[in-house]
């Protein structure tokens, strides 16, 4: 794909005024979920729409990645629904959640390749396993693939031959290989430099563009994905599991009064999260009675 086709991170998607809202790909309906006894989202309801590019963004441990795992079905609610392209998920139900994942990719924190094939045998890896194309075919898919994120002449290469940064986006032509609807990115700028951080963030943002799909971005890192998102959810923690605290364009969130987004974006030590995690008075930790 010529490289004319991605646009700066800069150059987002413009919707003209009045223009009719796009539908939604994924839905929360009063979402609750937990592992065990510890509550980790609490009631939440959004809707993430068709053509965005959209971050789920909060501190750690608010479920962000398990949003992910949600939406992918690789765990269900405990209370409330999830809707995929205009179904509930249904664990129960495997065909139909097959059906569904195959029109997903996903964008695994670290990008999880395996080590032992080549680049091209790992974007090569989704094609094989669904579908029935001939080899030749297989080939000018894989090697279109890697040139989208300028790694062709890596194709013959393993992961443990090129670098952390290249190594993340060969995991990200393996997640668009099969042309998904929905593109769900974990973590896909941690541990980059800044330079790999802006070609992986470029790339989420002219891939979505070129693909026509809708993007899921799980992250940390504000002034990227403020750059390339067109709307962005918030979570915060609370005693009963996280919640939505903000959502909005990035414009609507950098005005934002809010405390809890405030200390977020602002990277502030003092708000409403706390730097001790909840504990009895350090006192009775060490037998003294006393706070």
């Amino acid at each position: 794909m010529p490289s004319d086709d991605f646009v700066s991170v800069q150059q987002k998607a413009a919707v003209a005024p009045g223009a009719p809202e796009s539908s939604p790909v994924v839905t929360f309906r009063r979402l609750s979920f937990g592992y065990g006894e510890r509550q980790i989202i609490d009631g939440v309801s959004f809707e993430i729409r068709s053509g965005q590019v959209v971050a789920l963004m909060g501190g750690s441990g608010v479920g962000k990645t398990t949003l992910l795992r949600l939406i992918s079905g690789l765990v269900a609610p405990q209370q409330g629904t999830v809707e995929v392209f205009g179904k509930p998920l249904d664990s129960t139900q495997q065909t139909r959640l097959y059906e569904a994942r195959r029109r997903m990719g996903l964008l695994f924190q670290f990008g999880a390749l395996f080590t032992d094939l080549t680049c091209f045998e790992n974007v090569a890896f989704p094609i094989r396993e669904h579908t029935n194309l001939s080899e030749s075919m297989i080939r000018d898919l894989v090697l279109l693939k890697l040139e989208c994120v300028g790694l062709r002449g890596a194709a013959e290469l393993k992961p443990s031959e090129i670098s952390g940064g290249m190594a993340r986006r060969v995991a990200l032509a393996r997640a668009i290989a099969l042309d998904p609807e929905l593109i769900l990115y974990d973590e896909p700028f941690a541990g980059l430099d800044p330079i790999s951080l802006g070609v992986t963030a470029n790339l989420i943002r002219g891939l979505n563009n070129a693909l026509g799909a809708t993007s899921v971005v799980v992250t940390h890192d504000v002034a990227e994905t403020f750059a390339i998102a067109d709307r962005i959810f918030v979570f915060a923690p609370s005693p009963t599991g996280a919640k939505l605290a903000a959502q909005g364009t990035p414009e609507e969130l950098r005005m934002s009064e809010d405390p809890f987004v405030r200390q977020f974006l602002d990277g502030r030590m003092d708000g409403p999260v706390r730097f001790h995690y909840p504990a009895p008075p350090i006192g009775q930790a060490f037998g003294l009675g006393g706070p």
